[in-house]
């Protein structure tokens, strides 16, 4: 059994990751129109999956901020270099407010953690899936640029693995509503909130996506538990686009004296939530 060290910043996330994949997961989307402002639903001729997906490589500083009934528990801020339309990705920490925070690189099949005050690395297989942001991505503005009608259909998609606590159900009915546009560093992002259509689950998210490439330039997260309400907000600031990111970038590149472990197959779940809670 590999022993885990990690901070609250990122034990947090974790159970937020559910709700931030899982909003964009669910069978059933109901569309509803938001009152004043800019139109209902964005007019978008665009291929959003395709141009997403295009983005050869990005270069970005992220901040992850995480609060609790009104307090802020942690902000992290990391160096990040991405892939879109796949898992591959190196989050560098710049500095934080937690107890510890780990460098992450993803080549798309392995997650490293490196801890450098322990000298440590923890490398996580990770499953044989294509990355299908992309198109979640597209879906959600498929559904909000129709019509409002009756909800309609969306098979499920890959879900994170379960936790002790899942705020969300993959296959309840969501409401998506579209809020106008926003300015994220310097660039006009669409604003699209969505929450579950039953009102009495306590959990939001908002995501801000940008208008001309379709990337996920902030995403804000809220739900209550234990009587305790928890936002969880990232985003990314300084972004470059097509940076042609080398292959490299993706790999491990610790000191050879670095003490590498493998956690046990049941134990795989908690990493695997930490990454995808990286983006």
């Amino acid at each position: 059994m590999v022993t885990r060290h990690f901070s609250t910043e990122q034990l947090v996330p974790a159970v937020a990751t559910v709700l931030v994949i899982g909003v964009l997961t669910i069978s059933a989307w109901s569309l509803v129109a938001t009152s004043g402002g800019t139109a209902d639903h964005p007019q978008i001729d665009a291929d959003v999956q395709q141009r997403y997906e295009s983005i050869d490589g990005v270069n970005a500083i992220q901040t992850t901020i995480v609060s609790r009934n009104g307090t802020v528990a942690s902000r992290t801020t990391y160096h990040a270099t991405l892939q879109p339309g796949t898992e591959r990705k190196r989050l560098v920490p710049i500095n934080s407010t937690a107890r510890a925070s780990n460098m992450r690189i993803s080549d798309g099949s392995t997650l490293w953690l490196y801890n450098d005050r322990r000298e440590s690395a923890t490398r996580v297989p990770l499953p044989e899936t294509e990355s299908d942001r992309g198109e979640r991505l597209q879906r959600l503005f498929t559904k909000l640029d129709e019509s409002k009608t009756d909800p309609q259909s969306v098979e499920p998609l890959p879900v994170v693995p379960q936790s002790e606590r899942r705020p969300v159900n993959s296959t309840e009915e969501m409401t998506v509503s579209y809020r106008g546009t926003e300015p994220v560093d310097g660039r006009e992002a669409y604003v699209v909130h969505v929450t579950p259509r039953n009102e009495t689950k306590a959990y939001e998210q908002t995501v801000w996506v940008e208008t001309q490439r379709f990337f996920p330039s902030k995403k804000r997260t809220a739900w209550t538990a234990d009587g305790k309400h928890t936002v969880v907000t990232t985003r990314y600031a300084n972004i470059s686009y097509d940076t042609d990111v080398s292959s490299d970038a993706f790999s491990p590149d610790f000191p050879e004296d670095t003490t590498i472990s493998v956690p046990e197959r049941s134990d795989r779940r908690f990493y695997l939530r930490c990454q995808l809670c990286a983006t």
